[in-house]
């Protein structure tokens, strides 16, 4: 049942910028955000802080952001995106909890259009827009099908799955933490988590610009890594959803060799339906059976 936290008069806000190797442009960011924020101090913000989380960089990315003035918090060695984050929210002194990315992508004005619309939501999301998001013909080809899948599996249409810009309530979010991934698909994780287990989600068009510096995404190793995470998601919340679509591949095979056998009079067409059949039925019963356990754990 999701719950719903109404957005207080004014933020006091923990600002969280997951940081590697970013010396050359985290001066930047940081100095844009705190414009932004001090411009609608007393009216959108109470207080905030502005928290840096390096991540084991072997540059001078902690003190460019120490010099900024922001709060710095250190990885030894460099243990991946989304356990930085997990540093970011275990350290923040603050309940409501901003994350935006370290690279210049997203305008320090679009922070400001997530605050403004977070009333009565438990996370709102930068959706990001325009080309710098799809790319190039295969990468938005890539997208839109991540997408697609990412969308069934929470049961609504998603605009932006791993946006690193989002707005999320720190006690909300600590209910969630369990089933968090802590690598680079920790925000689609997120993102899965909090519309499976209805709470209160809302989308912001944002733009998007292009990062500064090079990017530490292996595209095909954290699309197979998200869709890992994303079956995973689907069997803790539901279950019979994903044994329901496993369970039609068997069942199409089924239809085939029946019509093969209604076509031809073959016995062995018709031994292979009856298989494939009995396939798709065990399935589907398991799925059911994962997912009665399911709401049984849920009501203990």
């Amino acid at each position: 049942m999701g719950t719903t936290q109404n957005k207080p008069e004014k933020y006091s806000l923990s600002v969280i910028i997951p940081a590697f190797q970013e010396e050359a442009g985290i001066a930047g960011v940081l100095s844009g955000l705190r414009a932004a924020l001090e411009a609608r101090r007393g009216d959108l913000v109470e207080e905030f802080e502005l928290l840096v989380v390096d991540d084991g960089s072997s540059d001078g990315t902690a003190a460019a952001a120490e010099r900024c003035g922001a709060r710095v918090v250190r990885h030894p060695t460099n243990m991946g995106y989304g356990r930085t984050l997990l540093t970011g929210f275990q350290n923040a002194r603050f309940d409501w909890l901003l994350m935006i990315d370290a690279d210049g992508s997203y305008p320090p004005d679009q922070v400001l259009k997530v605050l403004e619309e977070g009333a009565g939501f438990d996370m709102v999301i930068g959706a990001r827009q325009g080309a710098f998001f799809w790319g190039s013909p295969f990468r938005a080809l890539l997208r839109r099908i991540y997408l697609f899948i990412a969308g069934f599996v929470a049961g609504v249409r998603i605009p932006d799955a791993n946006s690193g810009l989002r707005l999320v309530h720190k006690p909300v979010l600590t209910v969630t933490m369990p089933v968090l991934c802590y690598g680079y698909s920790f925000s689609t994780t997120m993102t899965l988590s909090f519309l499976q287990g209805g709470r209160f989600v809302r989308f912001v068009p944002i733009a998007f610009r292009e990062r500064q510096g090079k990017s530490k995404v292996s595209m095909l190793r954290d699309i197979l890594r998200t869709l890992q995470i994303m079956v995973q998601v689907v069997l803790y919340y539901n279950p019979l959803k994903f044994a329901a679509v496993l369970a039609m591949i068997p069942g199409a095979l089924c239809a085939a060799f029946s019509l093969r056998h209604l076509a031809f009079g073959s016995f062995g067409d018709l031994a292979l339906a009856v298989q494939c059949g009995l396939s798709a039925l065990f399935v589907f019963l398991f799925g059911c059976l994962l997912d009665s356990l399911r709401i049984r754990n849920k009501g203990l």
